[in-house]
């Protein structure tokens, strides 16, 4: 882009966005990143210019965490002024899960190349799709945060499941447990996850959400801040490839993260600690466990996904976590709420 580094706007200043570099703890030797302004900061070609947040306190936390780092980063309350002034290559969105596509259409109007989104993509197949067509429309380039796309240890797995090491893949199981099991603000990481390794367009769900959500015909949360207003799930989806998933999203549950695998020759079951691989033997029953070990890596998370955008931005191409493979998991929660509507039954996935 005849520039010696990225210029890059954040719009929404929680801790996704502002977050320090945090000390490295064992097995790790470097620093570990969990934020967009850390992930930035361990790689080169990018610049911080401009903060945007409505909070007062929140543009004072960004400055007093990364002012040495990013001096050049003007705080702003008014988003279309940064838009005017900033000049900016890339921006982060972080704001309120249904506020994203507003932002993602002006953003584009305004001249940004590419743009970073906080899952999930939209919470309204019409938002997903308006930001979709509007980018597309002015050739920029759209990274959704599904972030185990970009962590070594869930791309081996998918790996190991392309290579044939549990045969065909027939069924997965995903548990997202711990009261922040909520359907739209952490359930995508996980629908997201299980469309990954079906690797197909999700044709029929069924679905039951938590108790008092029964009138959720559509999203009616409140952007992702409180647990009691965004609900918990089960649900069942169904790939056109043939995979079947269930979903296990429900805040009564002990926290975690995990996928169970399965396939006509073993399992994998991995979590965010370890991935292990349980092959059966001629009999099916006798077989090999084994730990999957990623290869030596550079970056990962966020710094990945930066990494990523910008040479997608420079040479075209499909990246890994790409707007109109996000679009999967609306579907999937447009599908669960509308499964909801019609007593959990199991409906065809809305186009």
């Amino acid at each position: 882009m005849g520039r010696n580094a990225y210029r890059v706007g954040i719009v929404g200043l929680r801790g996704i966005t502002s977050k320090g570099v945090e000390d490295p703890v064992q097995p790790f030797r470097t620093e570990i990143v969990h934020s967009h302004a850390a992930g930035l900061s361990v790689i080169d070609g990018f610049e911080i210019v401009g903060v945007c947040d409505l909070v007062p306190d929140l543009l004072d936390d960004f400055a007093q965490t990364w002012s040495r780092r990013w001096p050049n980063a003007k705080p702003y309350a008014d988003f279309s002024a940064m838009l005017r002034e900033a000049d900016l290559d890339i921006l982060a969105i972080a704001t309120g899960d249904h506020t994203h596509a507003t932002l993602a259409v002006e953003a584009a109007g305004a001249g940004v190349k590419g743009i970073f989104c906080e899952k999930p993509l939209a919470t309204s197949l019409e938002d997903a799709d308006r930001l979709i067509e509007t980018c597309e429309a002015n050739n920029v380039v759209v990274t959704v945060d599904h972030t185990r796309r970009y962590r070594p240890e869930w791309v081996h797995v998918r790996e190991e499941v392309r290579s044939g090491a549990i045969g065909k893949l027939t069924t997965i199981v995903g548990t997202l447990g711990g009261p922040r099991a909520m359907l739209f603000r952490n359930g995508t990481h996980m629908i997201d996850t299980i469309c990954m390794y079906a690797e197909s367009q999700p044709a029929q769900v069924w679905a039951r959400l938590e108790s008092g959500f029964e009138h959720w015909d559509s999203y009616k949360g409140d952007g992702g801040k409180l647990p009691e207003n965004d609900p918990g799930a089960m649900g069942f989806i169904q790939f056109e490839n043939g995979t079947r998933a269930l979903y296990c999203g429900m805040k009564e549950t002990q926290g975690m993260f995990s996928l169970q695998l399965s396939g006509a020759d073993g399992q994998i079951y991995v979590t965010e600690e370890n991935a292990t691989v349980f092959s059966s033997g001629p009999d099916r029953v006798n077989g090999v466990r084994r730990r999957i070990v990623p290869r030596t890596y550079v970056a990962e998370g966020i710094a990945s996904a930066y990494e990523e955008l910008a040479d997608l931005m420079e040479n075209g191409g499909e990246g890994v976590s790409m707007a109109r493979e996000s679009r999967k998991t609306v579907q999937i929660l447009m599908g669960f709420l509308a499964s909801q509507q019609a007593g959990s039954a199991l409906i065809d996935v809305p186009k």
